[in-house]
């Protein structure tokens, strides 16, 4: 069980303990609800209160999170480059062809059963999940406050994706709507309908026939670079679901290389970068070598 202390200082002298903790300290209602039955969630100077119950200025706050459970497979022979950990999240590099969660073809090397396998049965949140065929950073809340928070603000992301053709701006935005509510498709679609979703992006490298790419997403739409570069007729290669060729590469061409975001529990600005995979890595070489239009 995770203890989280608060020193209450003047400005929130007087204020209900749920008040602090769902406004000032990001709680989410979910979760003040649990500590609600659970016995000893919060101790103000060391004595248990209600959520009701009032704070005052010179006194320690206790917050117990209470643990969640899972029931995932452990598989201990999952290899998963651990990247950071502390007591609130972990972040990896997740290799390719390992799904996030497990599915009615995967069930037991996914990577919610290889933190079965080294945390027991304690929860893990995903935060922003890859596909099973994109690599890359991955982040982990231990607990669901961390995942709570760091959901809410977001943090700066940026991947590498390899796209057909060559793009007629180097540089650019993708500004559609994606739409992924229709239950008979399989896959996310440009539509009215959808969500606003943005997608800022510049070349890195072109040979006439690929063109390798920077991109950032500005909101965290299901299969959003996917969507946005096969909406502008330039599919990521590998990507056979929106178009894309196997001709020269055998999954989506896309890494999630970096990320940069304040860490849900100390505020402290954390970035993480992971070099692009082997097979990404030799196509880029191609592209930049010019070997591709031979």
């Amino acid at each position: 069980m995770r203890e989280l202390v608060f020193n209450i200082t003047d400005e929130h002298d007087g204020k209900q303990a749920y008040h602090y903790l769902r406004y000032c300290q990001n709680f989410s209602y979910a979760l003040i609800v649990k500590m609600r039955h659970t016995e000893n969630s919060l101790l103000l100077d060391g004595v248990p209160i209600r959520t009701i119950d009032r704070i005052k200025s010179g006194s320690v706050l206790k917050a117990y999170i209470p643990e969640g459970e899972s029931y995932f497979t452990p598989n201990p022979d999952l290899e998963i480059e651990m990247l950071y950990e502390d007591e609130d999240i972990v972040v990896f590099n997740k290799p390719v062809n390992i799904p996030v969660h497990p599915s009615k073809n995967h069930q037991t090397d996914t990577v919610a059963n290889y933190c079965a396998a080294r945390y027991g049965n304690a929860k893990f949140h995903v935060v922003g999940r890859l596909d099973m065929d994109t690599s890359g950073i991955i982040v982990i809340g231990k607990h669901s406050h961390s995942a709570a928070v760091l959901t809410k603000n977001g943090g700066e992301k940026e991947y590498i994706a390899i796209v057909e053709g060559v793009l007629e701006n180097p540089c650019g935005t993708i500004d559609a709507p994606i739409d992924d509510s229709d239950p008979a498709v399989h896959k996310s679609f440009i539509a009215e309908s959808g969500q606003p979703s943005v997608t800022e992006y510049e070349t890195i490298a072109a040979n006439g026939v690929l063109t390798a790419v920077r991109v950032r997403p500005k909101t965290g739409r299901t299969h959003q670079i996917r969507v946005h570069f096969a909406h502008i007729g330039h599919p990521l290669c590998g990507d056979e679901l929106y178009g894309g060729s196997l001709e020269h590469i055998k999954r989506q061409a896309l890494h999630r290389s970096k990320m940069v975001f304040e860490h849900p529990i100390t505020g402290a600005v954390l970035k993480f970068e992971s070099p692009l995979p082997e097979d990404m890595q030799s196509l880029l070489e191609k592209i930049e070598k010019g070997s591709e239009r031979e």
